[in-house]
C-alpha cells in the first residue's frame, strides 16, 4: 500500500502537481502572533515578527561596520524524517552583506549517514540548492557549479517565493514555487532533521559596505513554514 501511494505521489509530481500534493501536513507556523512562539523555535540575535512575518534582522554592534544577524531553529523542539519542507521567503537582495540560509539538518552528524540540506542565498539573484552529507568517508559538500534557479533580475528578492525541499529514502529534491530545480540521488539520513533559518555574516560581523549603523542591510522575511509527511 505504501509503495502504491509513493508511486502515485511521484506520478503526480511528474505531471506538474504541487510537490505537497497528497502529503499529510504535520507542522507549521504562520507567524500570526505578536511574538515568536518559543515553544516551536529557538531564537538567537535580532529576530522579530512584523506584520505577520518572521523577520531575521541585521543589527549594529558597538563598532562601525560591524553587525550581528538573527537566526531561529527548531532543534530539540521539532524534527521530522522523510517528507517535504517548505517556506515562503523574501530573501536578501544586496551584495556584500553576508548570506541567508533555509536549512534542514541532523542534530548529530556522527550518526551516519547524516546530512544538512539547504537553500543558500547570497544576493544578486544567487540562490544555490546545496547538500552536505556525511558517511564513513567523511563530509561530502555538493552544490551545482552554476545556480539552476532562474530568477528575474532581483524581482524575486522583492516578493515572497516558496522554497521547498523533499527527501525520500533515495533522493533530495529542491523546488522553487512548486517547480523542481535540482535533484540528487545520494544516501539520506537515518535520523530526522530540524529546521534552521539564519543570516550568516563574515567573521566578526564586518560588513564594509554598511558603515552607518542606522542604514543596515535589509532583513530576511519569512511568511510561513510548513512540513509534510510522505505517506
Amino acid at each position: 500500500m505504501k509503495a502504491s501511494l509513493l508511486c502515485s505521489l511521484f506520478v503526480a509530481l511528474s505531471l506538474g502537481a504541487a510537490p505537497n500534493s497528497g502529503l499529510k501536513p504535520v507542522w507549521e507556523d504562520n507567524f500570526d502572533a505578536k511574538e515568536i512562539d518559543t515553544k516551536k523555535w529557538n531564537v538567537s540575535g535580532p529576530v522579530h515578527i512584523v506584520d505577520g512575518k518572521l523577520q531575521l534582522e541585521v543589527a549594529p554592534k558597538d563598532q562601525p561596520r560591524f553587525w550581528s544577524g538573527g537566526s531561529v531553529d527548531t532543534k530539540g523542539k521539532f524534527s521530522h524524517g522523510q517528507g517535504y519542507f517548505e517556506a515562503s521567503i523574501r530573501a536578501i537582495q544586496a551584495k556584500n552583506r553576508g548570506w541567508a540560509v533555509f536549512e534542514f539538518r541532523n542534530a548529530d552528524f556522527a550518526k551516519l549517514p547524516s546530512a544538512e540540506m539547504f537553500f543558500w542565498f547570497t544576493g544578486a539573484d544567487k540562490v544555490s540548492p546545496s547538500l552536505n552529507f556525511f558517511d564513513d568517508a567523511g563530509k561530502h559538500p555538493l552544490s551545482p557549479k552554476d545556480s539552476p534557479i532562474a530568477l528575474d533580475g532581483g524581482k524575486s528578492y522583492k516578493k515572497f517565493v516558496t522554497y521547498g525541499l523533499q527527501w525520500t529514502d533515495k533522493n533530495y529534491i529542491w523546488y522553487v514555487d512548486g517547480r523542481q530545480v535540482h535533484k540528487l540521488s545520494r544516501p539520506t539520513p537515518v535520523d530526522p532533521v530540524y529546521i534552521s533559518l539564519h543570516l550568516g555574516l563574515p567573521e566578526g560581523g564586518l560588513l564594509k559596505e554598511y558603515p552607518n549603523p542606522k542604514l543596515g542591510p535589509e532583513p530576511m522575511q519569512i511568511d510561513w513554514v510548513r512540513v509534510f509527511k510522505i505517506p
